[in-house]
């Protein structure tokens, strides 16, 4: 309960003045003499049977005085109102400081198995999956952040699959003369004319036509796809297909964006600059772009849409008979 406690407090100092008087009114409705504290009889008569109880009021309690002064009524506020409480699955009370989650039945069903570390100590509590996916809430959040991680790379793998079909579709279905300039910019790459680009002849390539965004072992990796440290031909023409098509890099990250990303409204009208995020920067709002106070963007499918439809066009603020 003591680490509940100073959650609560936590949240409590750092809410805005709003959430603030929130929680001084939940205070205030529990209070029902006004006296500045809360009883056990108060606390009954105002919240569910499973925070009201005596052993709970006794853990609440933090001074022993037999009654919950502001600070210690916060747990009850943040327990009723920020979280769902688990249940414990061998001994049924409620999970108020650590537990431990079993790995495989986490997101398979509304119905999870947990433990209080009391009921984890002793073991005897049947279990279809076995004990080493039982994990405390603290490792269970740390492999959770990593599947997160892990399934952004997976998606950005999967966006830059994409984009080399698509550039090798482009390449293919170009006229001999599309073909030919193609070549004609993976040779000059080619410095030495082995047939391949390696990081110091991309580097160089990149300074010399002032690709700045691109010039990066970074960028480099991601279009090395199968990892051998050079550019082959089809690599290549990977690149070749970002550059003519305008594929942007994040103006938050300053990474390569391979997939959905989501473009300033009022910059996209300027045809000779734009501002565009990845999702991670966009979803952060760390990114600080306005114009006199307007913030608009909108993803790249509902931009292109906005370019054919007059009416999404209207309310999304482009004018569609601007040139991209």
């Amino acid at each position: 309960m003591d680490g509940m406690r100073e959650i609560a407090t936590a949240y409590y100092e750092r809410a805005s003045e709003e959430e603030k008087e929130s929680a001084e009114e939940f205070f205030r409705k529990l209070d029902v003499n006004g006296d500045g504290r809360v009883s056990l009889l108060e606390l009954k008569r105002s919240v569910g049977s499973w925070l009201s109880n005596e052993n709970m009021f006794k853990q609440l309690d933090e001074n022993g005085d037999g009654t919950l002064d502001f600070y210690e009524v916060l747990a009850v506020y943040y327990m009723v109102n920020k979280v769902n409480l688990l249940v414990c699955s061998g001994c049924w009370g409620l999970l108020v400081g650590p537990y431990f989650s079993c790995l495989l039945c986490l997101g398979k069903s509304p119905d999870t198995f947990d433990l209080c570390c009391t009921c984890y100590r002793r073991g005897t509590v049947a279990h279809e999956h076995s004990s080493e996916y039982l994990l405390d809430h603290h490792s269970l959040l740390s492999v959770l952040r990593n599947r997160s991680k892990e399934a952004e790379k997976s998606q950005g793998k999967k966006e830059m699959e994409e984009l080399r079909e698509i550039a090798r579709a482009h390449y293919r279905a170009g006229s001999p003369e599309v073909q030919a300039l193609a070549y004609e910019f993976f040779k000059t790459m080619d410095t030495n004319g082995d047939g391949r680009v390696d990081l110091s002849e991309f580097l160089t390539f990149m300074r010399q036509q002032g690709y700045s965004q691109m010039r990066s072992p970074y960028f480099f990796n991601e279009l090395d796809h199968d990892g051998n440290g050079a550019l082959d031909f089809s690599e290549v023409m990977t690149l070749y297909y970002i550059i003519k098509s305008g594929r942007p890099f994040c103006d938050g990250c300053a990474n390569f964006i391979p997939g959905i990303f989501f473009s300033c409204v009022e910059c996209f009208k300027n045809p000779q600059r734009s501002f565009n995020l990845c999702r991670d920067c966009y979803r952060s709002t760390k990114c600080n772009h306005n114009h006199d106070g307007r913030i608009q963007f909108l993803d790249n499918y509902t931009l292109l849409e906005a370019k054919r439809d007059e009416d999404l066009a209207q309310t999304a603020g482009v004018n569609s008979n601007e040139v991209i």
